[in-house]
Protein backbone atom coordinates (compact mmCIF):
# COMPACT_ATOMS: atom_id res chain seq x y z
CA UNK A 1 0.00 0.00 0.00
CA UNK A 2 2.88 2.29 0.55
CA UNK A 3 3.14 2.53 -3.17
CA UNK A 4 -0.02 3.60 -3.59
CA UNK A 5 0.33 6.15 -1.18
CA UNK A 6 3.80 7.39 -2.75
CA UNK A 7 1.58 8.02 -6.48
CA UNK A 8 -1.08 9.70 -5.41
CA UNK A 9 0.91 12.03 -3.01
CA UNK A 10 2.84 13.00 -6.32
CA UNK A 11 -1.11 13.58 -7.97
CA UNK A 12 -1.88 15.94 -5.26
CA UNK A 13 1.05 17.68 -6.02
CA UNK A 14 1.24 17.97 -9.65
CA UNK A 15 -1.89 17.34 -10.82
CA UNK A 16 -1.69 17.99 -14.60
CA UNK A 17 -4.21 17.02 -17.89
CA UNK A 18 -2.47 13.63 -17.98
CA UNK A 19 -2.19 12.89 -14.66
CA UNK A 20 -4.72 11.25 -13.02
CA UNK A 21 -4.70 9.29 -9.50
CA UNK A 22 -5.41 6.44 -8.39
CA UNK A 23 -7.77 5.50 -2.39
CA UNK A 24 -17.80 2.08 11.24
CA UNK A 25 -18.34 -0.27 13.19
CA UNK A 26 -16.56 -3.66 14.10
CA UNK A 27 -18.83 -6.45 13.10
CA UNK A 28 -17.31 -10.29 11.67
CA UNK A 29 -17.15 -10.36 8.45
CA UNK A 30 -20.32 -12.58 6.74
CA UNK A 31 -20.65 -15.95 7.32
CA UNK A 32 -23.97 -18.10 7.48
CA UNK A 33 -25.93 -15.08 8.89
CA UNK A 34 -26.13 -11.98 7.38
CA UNK A 35 -24.17 -9.04 8.81
CA UNK A 36 -26.32 -5.64 9.83
CA UNK A 37 -26.05 -2.55 7.04
CA UNK A 38 -23.48 -0.67 9.05
CA UNK A 39 -22.07 -0.39 12.14
CA UNK A 40 -19.91 2.54 14.24
CA UNK A 41 -16.26 3.35 14.26
CA UNK A 42 -13.82 0.60 16.06
CA UNK A 43 -12.29 1.71 19.14
CA UNK A 44 -8.87 0.15 18.58
CA UNK A 45 -7.10 -1.15 15.33
CA UNK A 46 -7.08 -4.47 14.83
CA UNK A 47 -6.89 -7.57 11.80
CA UNK A 48 -9.86 -9.28 11.64
CA UNK A 49 -9.41 -12.10 9.85
CA UNK A 50 -13.17 -12.16 8.33
CA UNK A 51 -12.27 -8.86 6.45
CA UNK A 52 -8.73 -10.21 5.06
CA UNK A 53 -10.89 -13.40 3.51
CA UNK A 54 -12.72 -11.33 1.47
CA UNK A 55 -9.96 -9.04 0.49
CA UNK A 56 -8.00 -12.75 -0.40
CA UNK A 57 -10.86 -13.73 -2.62
CA UNK A 58 -11.56 -10.49 -4.59
CA UNK A 59 -7.75 -10.69 -5.56
CA UNK A 60 -8.32 -14.45 -6.19
CA UNK A 61 -10.68 -13.81 -8.81
CA UNK A 62 -9.07 -10.98 -10.46
CA UNK A 63 -5.85 -12.85 -10.77
CA UNK A 64 -7.77 -15.63 -12.21
CA UNK A 65 -9.26 -13.31 -14.92
CA UNK A 66 -6.96 -13.72 -17.68
CA UNK A 67 -8.97 -11.13 -19.51
CA UNK A 68 -12.04 -7.99 -18.61
CA UNK A 69 -13.41 -5.16 -19.61
CA UNK A 70 -15.02 -2.75 -16.92
CA UNK A 71 -16.02 1.25 -16.58
CA UNK A 72 -14.76 3.14 -13.75
CA UNK A 73 -15.96 6.82 -12.21
CA UNK A 74 -13.12 8.29 -9.69
CA UNK A 75 -12.95 11.14 -8.05
CA UNK A 76 -9.66 12.82 -6.70
CA UNK A 77 -8.99 15.72 -4.55
CA UNK A 78 -6.45 17.77 -5.20
CA UNK A 79 -5.02 21.64 -3.83
CA UNK A 80 -6.50 24.58 -5.92
CA UNK A 81 -4.61 28.06 -6.31
CA UNK A 82 -5.25 29.01 -2.96
CA UNK A 83 -4.93 25.85 -1.04
CA UNK A 84 -8.57 24.44 -0.98
CA UNK A 85 -8.98 21.20 -1.85
CA UNK A 86 -11.11 20.44 -5.27
CA UNK A 87 -12.59 17.57 -6.43
CA UNK A 88 -12.15 16.33 -10.17
CA UNK A 89 -14.06 13.50 -11.71
CA UNK A 90 -12.37 10.93 -14.39
CA UNK A 91 -14.45 8.04 -16.00
CA UNK A 92 -12.54 5.21 -17.92
CA UNK A 93 -13.08 2.17 -20.12
CA UNK A 94 -10.56 -0.22 -19.64
CA UNK A 95 -9.16 -3.48 -21.32
CA UNK A 96 -6.81 -5.91 -19.79
CA UNK A 97 -5.08 -8.98 -20.94
CA UNK A 98 -2.57 -10.56 -18.29
CA UNK A 99 0.42 -10.85 -18.30
CA UNK A 100 1.14 -7.20 -20.63
CA UNK A 101 -1.65 -5.99 -22.31
CA UNK A 102 -3.67 -2.37 -21.11
CA UNK A 103 -6.14 -0.33 -22.77
CA UNK A 104 -7.58 2.42 -21.55
CA UNK A 105 -9.51 5.47 -22.31
CA UNK A 106 -9.72 8.58 -20.16
CA UNK A 107 -12.21 11.18 -20.55
CA UNK A 108 -13.46 13.60 -17.50
CA UNK A 109 -12.21 17.17 -16.09
CA UNK A 110 -8.99 16.90 -17.33
CA UNK A 111 -8.64 16.96 -20.95
CA UNK A 112 -8.82 12.93 -22.99
CA UNK A 113 -6.28 10.58 -22.51
CA UNK A 114 -5.66 7.57 -24.22
CA UNK A 115 -3.21 4.66 -22.88
CA UNK A 116 -1.76 1.90 -24.82
CA UNK A 117 0.67 -1.08 -23.60
CA UNK A 118 1.03 -3.87 -25.31
CA UNK A 119 4.05 -5.48 -23.50
CA UNK A 120 6.88 -4.35 -24.94
CA UNK A 121 5.83 0.02 -25.73
CA UNK A 122 3.48 2.24 -23.65
CA UNK A 123 2.24 5.21 -25.60
CA UNK A 124 -0.01 8.12 -24.25
CA UNK A 125 -2.34 10.06 -26.40
CA UNK A 126 -4.33 13.39 -26.28
CA UNK A 127 -6.50 13.46 -29.10
CA UNK A 128 -7.87 17.08 -28.84
CA UNK A 129 -4.49 18.04 -29.98
CA UNK A 130 -2.89 14.71 -31.15
CA UNK A 131 -0.39 15.04 -29.37
CA UNK A 132 1.04 11.35 -28.14
CA UNK A 133 4.36 9.67 -26.02
CA UNK A 134 5.45 6.51 -26.44
CA UNK A 135 8.44 4.62 -24.81
CA UNK A 136 9.92 1.30 -24.72
CA UNK A 137 8.19 -0.30 -21.65
CA UNK A 138 8.31 -3.31 -18.92
CA UNK A 139 7.58 -7.08 -19.88
CA UNK A 140 4.47 -7.43 -17.62
CA UNK A 141 1.46 -5.39 -16.15
CA UNK A 142 2.95 -5.60 -12.21
CA UNK A 143 6.06 -3.57 -13.43
CA UNK A 144 4.12 -1.40 -15.86
CA UNK A 145 2.59 0.41 -13.30
CA UNK A 146 5.31 1.65 -10.87
CA UNK A 147 7.08 2.77 -14.29
CA UNK A 148 5.09 4.47 -16.11
CA UNK A 149 4.56 6.89 -12.34
CA UNK A 150 8.30 6.98 -12.03
CA UNK A 151 9.28 7.36 -15.52
CA UNK A 152 6.13 9.26 -17.43
CA UNK A 153 3.85 11.13 -14.91
CA UNK A 154 1.13 8.48 -15.44
CA UNK A 155 -0.91 7.58 -12.66
CA UNK A 156 -3.67 5.23 -13.56
CA UNK A 157 -6.79 5.35 -11.03
CA UNK A 158 -7.88 1.96 -11.72
CA UNK A 159 -4.38 0.43 -11.40
CA UNK A 160 -5.68 -1.68 -8.19
CA UNK A 161 -7.67 -4.05 -10.62
CA UNK A 162 -4.37 -4.56 -12.60
CA UNK A 163 -1.97 -6.50 -10.48
CA UNK A 164 -1.22 -9.84 -10.69
CA UNK A 165 -1.70 -9.77 -6.98
CA UNK A 166 -3.58 -7.26 -5.74
CA UNK A 167 -3.79 -8.47 -2.11
CA UNK A 168 -0.19 -8.38 -2.07
CA UNK A 169 -0.13 -4.29 -3.08
CA UNK A 170 -3.14 -3.94 -1.02
CA UNK A 171 -2.44 -5.15 2.28
CA UNK A 172 1.36 -3.85 2.42
CA UNK A 173 2.58 -2.32 5.61
CA UNK A 174 -1.31 -2.89 7.04
CA UNK A 175 -1.91 -2.12 10.16
CA UNK A 176 -5.54 -2.42 10.37
CA UNK A 177 -8.71 -4.32 8.72
CA UNK A 178 -11.88 -4.94 10.08
CA UNK A 179 -15.27 -5.27 8.28
CA UNK A 180 -17.88 -2.56 8.00
CA UNK A 181 -20.86 -4.01 7.39
CA UNK A 182 -22.46 -3.46 3.43
CA UNK A 183 -23.51 -1.04 1.15
CA UNK A 184 -26.24 -1.52 -2.27
CA UNK A 185 -23.64 0.26 -4.80
CA UNK A 186 -25.91 -0.19 -8.45
CA UNK A 187 -28.35 -2.28 -7.02
CA UNK A 188 -25.85 -4.87 -5.68
CA UNK A 189 -24.74 -5.87 -2.24
CA UNK A 190 -21.28 -4.61 -1.50
CA UNK A 191 -19.10 -5.84 1.08
CA UNK A 192 -17.31 -3.18 2.96
CA UNK A 193 -13.96 -3.30 4.01
CA UNK A 194 -11.69 -0.91 5.84
CA UNK A 195 -8.20 -1.24 5.67
CA UNK A 196 -5.45 0.90 7.55
CA UNK A 197 -1.49 1.47 7.04
CA UNK A 198 0.80 4.07 7.81
CA UNK A 199 -0.08 7.25 5.69
CA UNK A 200 -3.71 6.18 4.29
CA UNK A 201 -6.94 4.69 4.99
CA UNK A 202 -8.61 3.13 2.84
CA UNK A 203 -12.10 1.58 1.74
CA UNK A 204 -12.92 -1.49 -0.09
CA UNK A 205 -16.69 -2.94 -1.00
CA UNK A 206 -16.58 -5.87 -2.69
CA UNK A 207 -19.80 -7.46 -4.46
CA UNK A 208 -21.21 -9.95 -2.73
CA UNK A 209 -22.24 -12.60 -5.91
CA UNK A 210 -18.91 -11.76 -7.73
CA UNK A 211 -16.58 -10.86 -5.64
CA UNK A 212 -15.53 -7.79 -7.99
CA UNK A 213 -14.88 -4.79 -6.26
CA UNK A 214 -17.48 -2.36 -6.93
CA UNK A 215 -15.82 1.04 -5.38
CA UNK A 216 -12.25 1.33 -3.28
CA UNK A 217 -11.39 4.34 -1.34
CA UNK A 218 -8.88 6.24 0.52
CA UNK A 219 -7.82 9.52 2.79
CA UNK A 220 -4.28 10.36 2.90
CA UNK A 221 -3.67 10.98 6.15
CA UNK A 222 -0.40 12.19 6.01
CA UNK A 223 -0.65 14.91 3.46
CA UNK A 224 -2.01 18.12 4.27
CA UNK A 225 -5.56 18.38 4.50
CA UNK A 226 -5.51 14.55 4.03
CA UNK A 227 -7.13 14.62 0.61
CA UNK A 228 -9.28 11.84 -0.47
CA UNK A 229 -10.16 9.64 -3.45
CA UNK A 230 -12.34 7.09 -4.79
CA UNK A 231 -12.62 4.70 -8.02
CA UNK A 232 -16.03 2.86 -8.71
CA UNK A 233 -15.91 -0.02 -10.81
CA UNK A 234 -18.95 -0.97 -12.62
CA UNK A 235 -20.35 -3.07 -16.44
CA UNK A 236 -17.63 -6.00 -15.79
CA UNK A 237 -16.80 -7.89 -18.73
CA UNK A 238 -14.80 -11.18 -18.17
CA UNK A 239 -15.05 -12.89 -21.21
CA UNK A 240 -14.80 -10.14 -23.79
CA UNK A 241 -13.35 -10.04 -27.50
CA UNK A 242 -10.58 -8.23 -27.27
CA UNK A 243 -7.99 -8.36 -30.02
CA UNK A 244 -4.07 -7.58 -30.05
CA UNK A 245 -4.46 -4.54 -32.06
CA UNK A 246 -6.62 -2.83 -29.55
CA UNK A 247 -3.26 -2.23 -26.99
CA UNK A 248 -0.94 -1.51 -29.44
CA UNK A 249 -1.16 2.51 -30.64
CA UNK A 250 -1.89 3.50 -34.08
CA UNK A 251 -0.63 7.09 -34.70
CA UNK A 252 -3.25 9.17 -36.82
CA UNK A 253 -2.29 11.18 -39.37
CA UNK A 254 -0.81 14.30 -38.39
CA UNK A 255 -0.30 13.56 -34.70
CA UNK A 256 3.00 14.97 -33.26
CA UNK A 257 5.47 13.24 -31.07
CA UNK A 258 6.52 14.67 -27.51
CA UNK A 259 8.57 13.99 -24.51
CA UNK A 260 6.69 11.55 -21.92
CA UNK A 261 7.06 14.54 -18.94
CA UNK A 262 6.21 17.28 -21.64
CA UNK A 263 2.85 15.56 -22.28
CA UNK A 264 1.94 15.40 -19.09
CA UNK A 265 2.84 17.80 -17.30
CA UNK A 266 5.63 16.63 -14.92
CA UNK A 267 8.46 17.78 -16.30
CA UNK A 268 8.60 20.62 -14.00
Amino acid sequence: MQAKIWRAAVLFAVLSPLTVGPVVGQDQAPTSAPPPARATVPPTRTLEQGALDLVKKMSAKLAATPAFLVRTRSSTEAPGGTGQFLTFFTESVVAVKRPNKLSAEIRGDAPPFDFYYDGAKMTAYEPTHQLYATADAPKTLDELIPFAAKTAGILLPFEDVLYSDPYAVLTQDMTSAFYAGYSVIRGARCEHVALAAPGIDMQIWIDAKTDLPCLIAGTLTQVQGAPRFAVEFYDWKLKPELPDKLFTFAKPKGADAMDFRALTGTGR
